[in-house]
C-alpha cells in the first residue's frame, strides 16, 4: 500500500483527537496484520468504495483508551467501558474516514463510505476486501489504539479492439 493512502489517516486522527479531546498521540511504524483478531476490545470498521481502490479500515481501541477519550471528549468522568465509549469509537470511526476521504480527494482520489459496524471483544475483524491490511499504532496519554487500512486497487477492464 502506497503511503499516499496511509498519511492522510494519520494526519485526520492527529486532528480529530488534538480538536475534540485536547490530546496529542504518537503514531509507531507501520506494519502489515497477519490474522484477522481485534488489536483492542473496542473496534469500528467501515467499509470505503472508490474509483480507484476498494475496502476497509478499521479503528480499535483498548478499553482505557476509549475510556479516557470519552472522558475528555465529554468533559465527564467516564470510569468504566460503556455505550458512551462503544458509540464514540464509531463516530471517530465516522470523522477519521471522512477526514482522510477529504485528504484523499484533494490528492485526486474518490471514496464513498458506509456505516461502520462496531464490535467488542475477540470477534474477527472482516474487512470489506481479502487483501493486505496495513496497522499503524499510535500511543496516547490513555493508552494504545490502532487503525487498521486494508485497500485494494480496483482491476480496471482492458477496452478490446473493435
Amino acid at each position: 500500500m502506497k503511503v499516499e493512502f496511509i498519511n492522510p489517516f494519520i494526519e485526520t486522527i492527529t486532528n480529530i483527537l488534538n480538536t475534540m479531546a485536547k490530546m496529542t498521540c504518537a503514531h509507531g511504524q507501520p506494519y502489515l496484520k497477519e490474522d484477522a483478531y481485534p488489536l483492542g476490545e473496542v473496534t469500528s470498521v467501515i467499509a470505503l468504495q472508490g474509483d480507484a481502490v476498494t475496502g476497509s479500515l478499521a479503528i480499535s481501541f483498548a478499553s482505557s483508551t476509549i475510556i479516557g477519550i470519552t472522558s475528555a471528549m465529554l468533559g465527564e468522568e467516564v470510569n468504566e467501558l460503556n455505550d458512551s465509549c462503544t458509540s464514540l469509537a464509531g463516530e471517530l470511526a465516522n470523522m477519521l474516514s471522512g477526514g482522510a476521504r477529504k485528504l484523499l480527494w484533494e490528492r485526486g482520489f474518490s471514496f464513498e463510505m458506509a456505516t461502520p459496524t462496531l464490535q467488542q471483544g475477540p470477534s474477527l475483524i472482516e474487512h470489506a476486501q481479502p487483501c493486505p491490511v496495513v496497522v499503524i499504532p499510535f500511543d496516547s496519554k490513555y493508552g494504545a489504539f490502532f487503525i487498521e487500512v486494508a485497500l485494494q486497487p480496483k482491476l480496471q477492464r482492458a477496452s478490446l479492439p473493435i
